[in-house]
């Protein structure tokens, strides 16, 4: 028998670009935790952080750090807790804000590469671009290289050997 990999899908809370809609995708296995509701410290210029067992992560909008135009604010949040390990097997955490729901779903065969599409930032953080249908696009984040990004602006991510 043939084991799907499970992804969790979400839609990005972004206009179109370049005419197609916006999902972002992470592995199951990434995906540690979802919240209803944290308290999130604000304290600019430095990414916003969050509570998280006993440890402060960071907390960032993927629209933002992708430069990405969000649509306006409403529903509440989720946040969502991924994990990753980096180049030197270090354990990274952050966690990102949604307005939308999480869909997990089996990734099936045809789950056709799109090619390029550039982001208005950061396209160094995306591990890969897939069509989803004739208007939408799913975008792989990652996760460490988002961390690494972090840090190279003298913001933080908290790691743990793996």
């Amino acid at each position: 028998m043939e084991i799907k990999p499970e992804v969790a899908t979400i839609q990005a809370n972004s206009d179109l670009l370049n005419g197609y809609e916006l999902y972002w995708v992470v592995s199951r296995n990434q995906l540690e935790f979802i919240l209803q509701d944290i308290e999130v410290f604000h304290s600019p210029p430095f990414v916003a952080t969050a509570q998280y067992q006993e440890k402060m992560l960071p907390v960032i909008s993927l629209e933002d750090h992708f430069g990405l135009v969000e649509k306006k604010r409403g529903r509440s949040k989720k946040y969502l807790v991924l994990k990753a390990a980096d180049a030197n097997q270090v354990l990274v955490r952050l966690i990102i804000e949604t307005q939308f729901l999480v869909k997990m779903q089996k990734l099936e065969e045809g789950f056709a590469s799109f090619g390029a599409l550039a982001l208005p930032k950061n396209n160094v953080d995306i591990l890969g671009v897939y069509s989803l249908s004739a208007t939408a696009v799913a975008l792989v984040p990652d996760i460490a290289g988002i961390s690494r990004s972090l840090k190279l602006r003298g913001d933080f991510a908290l790691q743990e050997r793996v």
